[in-house]
């Protein structure tokens, strides 16, 4: 018997093959990189599709307990996602789908201005079309449309870079990261341990990443498949762990220490990406001393 993982890619893939609102799909992902050995693919693999669509709305009002009964349909998410796009998330009690729902007269004008060569003069065009790469470079798989879009998808592989930060994209983000710990600090001392918390993790922890990526993009490193952190345990050796890595509970003596090695993590990273950025220094509550207490 088929593992329910299986089963549910099987019923995906049938109801694109059928659903003639759907113009092309394409598999990426981990489940891409698996090939045919679906299978795989544990509980809580999901399955990413990029869905190319003539009526987008149809898509988004999909009644998915009639149309796939057999996976015990849970809940859906429609939320916007990077490039204009949107983003389906469907939960069946088999697995998990998420459609990156794409309007195919978009993704005909992206293909003829990348004919054109606009992507160089576009930073719009370019963007969407390193959102793709980004999504597909590591493998993917054309489900529905490939005599149609299979070169396009095949270009965009191959010659776009995906989602890049440049020095100047780092530097602001360096910045930013201090101002937030500046108001982190001023948070601690007045004890307000919630907000701080809040921002630890939005903002400070949030630029660590998107710092690393870029880093290890330029070393030509292996990335996670998708999203920031996936997999950074097995991928990371432990010093560059610990520039991502935050350990604290709502304790202002965690906090403040977790703050701390999270902006000297952000320095490490920015000496190696753009090393004549100095850090300037900071106005305001010093928290050093309470960053090192036991």
């Amino acid at each position: 018997m088929a593992p329910p993982s299986q089963t549910l890619f099987q019923a995906i893939e049938e109801w694109i093959m059928q659903e003639p609102a759907v113009c092309a799909a394409v598999l990426f992902g981990s489940s891409a990189r698996q090939g045919a050995d679906i299978h795989r693919s544990d509980q809580w693999s999901d399955f990413d599709i990029h869905l190319v669509t003539s009526a987008p709305e149809k898509i988004t009002q999909v009644d998915w307990n009639r149309l796939m009964p057999a996976h015990k349909y849970r809940l859906h998410d429609l939320r916007p996602a990077t490039g204009g796009v949107h983003k389906l998330t469907v939960l069946f009690e088999t697995g998990q789908i998420d459609l990156v729902i794409v309007p195919v007269t978009k993704l005909r004008l992206a293909r003829i201005g990348f004919g054109l060569g606009l992507e160089r003069i576009n930073r719009q065009l370019k963007l969407a079309l390193n959102e793709i790469n980004t999504c597909i470079r590591d493998g993917y798989q054309i489900i529905k449309g490939g005599e149609s879009w299979g070169k396009f998808y095949a270009k965009v592989a191959t010659q776009m870079k995906g989602v890049r930060l440049s020095d100047r994209e780092a530097v602001i983000l360096a910045n930013r990261s201090l101002v937030d710990l500046v108001w982190i600090r001023q948070k601690i001392t007045r004890g307000e341990l919630g907000a701080a918390q809040h921002l630890l993790h939005h903002s400070l922890a949030e630029t660590n990443y998107r710092l690393l990526r870029e880093l290890r993009l330029r070393r030509d490193q292996p990335l996670p498949s998708f999203g920031l952190g996936r997999h950074v345990e097995r991928l990371l050796p432990p010093t560059e762990l610990a520039w991502v890595r935050i350990d604290a509970r709502c304790d202002p003596v965690e906090l403040a220490r977790a703050a701390e090695q999270s902006s000297d993590g952000m320095k490490s990273l920015m000496r190696l990406l753009v090393p004549n950025w100095t850090a300037p220094s900071l106005p305001g509550t010093n928290l050093s001393s309470l960053a090192g207490a036991e």
